[in-house]
This record gives C-alpha cells, structure tokens and sequence, in this order.
C-alpha cells in the first residue's frame, strides 16, 4: 500500500480475474483498496493493467476505475463485492458503450486531458449554447484568462461589469465550431491541423493572425446538455514569418495558416458562464421569463439590498436601485455589503457589487436619492418597470411613491415588505393595478393588520449612541425569513404564478416576543410559519 497508486490506503487485495470475461485487453487482474475511514468511505478498485491513456471509459489517470458509490449502511463485505462487479461490467463494456460512455461524459474527459492547468489559462464562455458554427469574439486579460463572447459589445458590456475595460483591438475575432458529435479521447486534436481543417476557408484570415494565438471555442452536444470546451492554437512570430518579405502584410495568409498546422495545441478546460448556466444548469424553469424583467427596489438597507441579491441570484434581468442614505459601519453586521463600502451610498455600491457579480444582468441605474426626490425621467423609469418593491423605507416615502404609483395610466405591481420590532413579524404586501396600500394603515401609521404590540418601554426602538438616529435592535438572522419570504413572492408575481394582490406574512419565534416585552396578536397563534392571505 505504499506504492502508487494505491499508496494511503489501509489495506488491499489483488484479485485474480479471467481475461476472456474482459473485452478490455490485457488485464488480468484487478486491486480493490480500503481506507482508514472504512466502512464510512467507498472501496477504490484499480485496473494496473488498463493504462492510463484513456482507452476505456471510467478509467481514470492513476488506473483508478469510476464507479457507482455504494450505501455506507450496506453489510461492508457486500460492499466491496458489488464494486468489483461493477468493476468486471465497466471493463466488459461493448465497443458501442464505451464511445457512448466518452461522448456522455466529454467535459470530464476533456477536462483530464487538459494540456494546460485551468489555474494557468482559465476559459470562459458567455454564450448561449445550442447554437450554430460562427464567427464570434473573445479576450485575453493580463493573467491569460480567455472570455469568450457573442460579438464585441456584448463582451465589452460583459468585462465592463466585471471591471475591465478593453479596447476594441483587445477583442479579438474567434470562431465557434460546432461538433456533429463529441469527440473520444483518441480523437482530440493533437496539432494545428487537426483544427484547420474543420474550419470553413473563409474564417481562416479572420482567425488566425501572425504572432498571435488563435483561440477557438468548441461545442458539443452531449446526452445530459450542451459544452464548451476551448483550444489555443499557436502560430509562427512575425518576424520569422515576414523573412523574406518587405513586410508582415506581404506574406500570404496561407503562408500564416499554415506555421499553426504542425504546432501542438493547448486544449482547455472552459466554464459556462451564461445566464441560463447560473441560474439553475439548464434547468431553471423560471430564468428565461426572469430575465426579461426589469425590476426597481426602492429602499437599499439591510432588508432591500438582501433582496436585491436574491432577486439577482434568482435571475432578474434588471434591477433599478434608489436610495439616498451611505452605509455606515453601524449597518455592516445586518447589510450585504462591507466594510470595504463604507462611506458610499447603498444604491450605488450595490449596484457596483452586483455587477460585479453577476455581469450577465443589469445594474446601470442606481438612483442616489429619495423617492420623493427623483426627477421626472427618474420616476418615468420606474413607472416602466414590471414591478417595484419598497424594502422597509419610512411611512413618508411609502405613502408618496403609494400616491405617484396609483396614478399611473398602467401601475407596475408593488411588493412592499417590512419587519416588525426585533423582526420577530414580516409582511411583503403584493399589490396589482390601482390597489392601494395606505387605506390599511391607520392615523398612526400602523398597519391594520400588525401581528405585535409593544409598551414604550420594550426597547423596540433604540437611539443611538451620541445622535438622534434610531433603530431595531434586531440581528440579521431575524430578517432573512422577512427577506425570503418577500423575494419569492415577487418572483411569483413576475412569474405569473401569484395573479391576484395578496399579502405574506412571517411569524417567527411566538414566545420570544412575549420574553421581549411584546404582546402577540389573535394572529400570531404559531412560530415558524409563514402565511398567504387575499389582499
């Protein structure tokens, strides 16, 4: 157990097995290992005789085989006799199984065969996959990473929100060859050539410029979804290639083609970075209606920049921000934002690290201010949202954007949610049409249909030290239910799952309110729970 590649284990056999039951050739016998951790890890078999030339599905460099995991909680002997089963099937594939088993799984392999570290050229792809063969465009930052993109506006938008800013010269053209089918190891283009005569004779000037690598973006289409994987191909310098001629755009583009045909490639490893990739695998039924809406969040403090983020991570095309205060180091324990952002407004150092995060999406508008202060073309901009959420903003501001929002020829949809003191209630309030929300407040600005009382004395409202501020002396796991709760009913709202105004409401912990000096209300009979009732 000392030796490679079984050295770590505790313990191992050799086991004998019968060629002829084998169409893999030349192995006659199998290694099946424990570890330390056993029976709480898997067996490991190993087929020293396969090689490591990726001849055989699931045989991996070391000659480790890659199989199914068996149930910790199965009998351990019986364990390991099914992994050398399993074993004995693997090396018994038909040769129709085994090009089937490379092509299903040819990222990974694509991957193993690498010839480049992702860590030392790292590739990615914004676009969409499913496509046809084409012409598109990529970029090689100062760390040699490659992005590769649909067409240099889309890219540049894409490195601009990611905080680059390249020149067109530094997007270069590429081409996307698209595979009939994916490749076998045996397949891989070693060699320029294997590539160049793929390509349509008409994208080779384009591509392939002297003293500068060509990459390319390849996809295929495999059983479980589409991939990418990328190849950089690389020519002869200038200079050698200008020998003989007055000058580097004298020499024939065959002449350039043709000193990349005999150079090896480098075949990298590429990671989907497109919306639909994201936002759920290719499989996020929701993501191809969420990012066509536009969405603005008014109110970017502990509980609108929480949602903000999730409505981001979940997939909204736009997010339109507005908020007048600056974070300050009294918000970082509860705000999403950092240490680093203090001293900046909210709205516009949200947006800057949302799209930094999620450069696929939008974030241009970031609105420094109070919605009573927003300019004419500020508000026409809201009112062209498909839905505006206020995020625990005062009574002042909920009232007035109440009043502007129901006079519109065509509303947006209003989600409005808010918690209750030490945040043990919440409400995200979802409003259609000309509904209003400030009939349900009564003359002291209380909501009807409050779920805690609380004597003056509680400490549900604190001042803080040396001013006149005040707050909620609650944490940010308090919120995040609140927060939760009110994403996921704009979602259904832009979703078309939730048609009719409605109200959310969120009981946390019953008994703490009682501890805290509070007095629940009829409604708030349980903990835990949250509620959907009509508006």
């Amino acid at each position: 157990m000392e030796s490679r590649p079984f050295k770590g284990n505790a313990a191992g056999w050799r086991i004998e097995v019968d060629p002829q039951t084998l169409r893999i050739g030349g192995v006659d016998h199998l290694v099946v290992t424990i570890d330390s951790h056993f029976p709480n890890s898997q067996p490991t078999v190993f087929a020293p005789q396969a090689g490591t030339n990726f001849r055989w599905p699931h045989v991996e460099g070391n000659t480790k085989l890659c199989l199914i995991a068996t149930r910790c909680a199965t009998e351990p002997g019986e364990r390991v006799l099914d992994h050398l089963v399993a074993a004995k099937e693997l090396l018994a594939f038909s040769e129709e199984k085994c090009v089937d088993e490379f092509q299903r799984e040819f990222l990974a392999y694509w991957k193993q065969r690498a010839t480049i570290r992702e860590e030392k050229r790292h590739c990615i792809s914004i676009l969409k996959p499913n496509g046809l063969s084409r012409q598109i465009v990529c970029n090689f930052d100062a760390e040699g990473r490659i992005v590769f993109g649909e067409d240099k506006e889309s890219l540049k938008q894409w490195l601009h929100n990611r905080g680059r800013n390249p020149s067109d010269r530094e997007v270069i053209p590429s081409h996307l060859l698209r595979l009939s089918r994916p490749w076998i190891p045996e397949a891989y283009p070693e060699v320029g050539h294997d590539l160049i005569k793929l390509l349509p004779k008409e994208v080779l000037p384009c591509v392939f410029t002297a003293g500068r690598p060509a990459p390319l973006l390849i996809e295929v289409a495999t059983a479980t979804g589409p991939g990418f994987a990328a190849v950089v191909l690389d020519g002869a310098k200038a200079k050698d290639l200008s020998n003989g001629f007055r000058h580097i755009a004298r020499v024939p583009y065959q002449h350039i083609v043709k000193s990349f045909a005999a150079r090896p490639v480098q075949r990298i490893p590429v990671a989907r970075a497109d919306g639909a990739w994201i936002h759920g695998r290719d499989h996020n039924c929701n993501y191809l209606e969420l990012t066509t809406k536009k969405v603005a969040l008014v109110g970017c403090g502990a509980v609108g920049a929480a949602v903000a983020l999730l409505l981001a991570q979940a997939g909204v095309g736009e997010l339109l921000l507005v908020d007048s205060d600056s974070l300050t180091t009294a918000n970082v324990g509860r705000h999403p934002l950092g240490l680093d952002h203090v001293g900046t407004n909210k709205a516009s150092a949200l947006s800057l690290v949302l799209r930094r995060r999620y450069p696929h999406l939008c974030f241009e508008s970031a609105f420094q201010t109070r919605f009573e202060d927003l300019t004419r073309s500020d508000r026409e901009k809201l009112a062209g949202t498909d839905l505006i959420v206020t995020a625990g903003i005062d009574f002042d501001g909920e009232v007035a954007l109440d009043a502007w929002r129901v006079g519109l020829p065509r509303p947006p949809a209003l989600v409005s949610t808010w918690v209750e003191a030490f945040a043990a209630a919440g409400h995200a309030v979802l409003l259609y049409g000309k509904q209003a929300i400030r009939p349900a407040f009564d003359e002291a600005e209380r909501p009807t249909f409050q779920l805690t009382d609380w004597p003056e004395d509680a400490g549900a409202l604190i001042v803080e030290a040396g001013c006149g501020n005040v707050f909620q002396p609650h944490g940010v796991i308090d919120l995040h239910p609140t927060v939760g709760m009110a994403a996921g009913l704009v979602v259904d709202a832009l979703t078309g799952k939730v048609m009719e105004s409605c109200r959310r409401y969120w009981l946390g912990d019953r008994a703490k309110v009682i501890e805290s000096g509070g007095t629940p209300r009829p409604d708030f009979d349980e903990s835990g729970v949250m509620r959907a009732v009509p508006w």
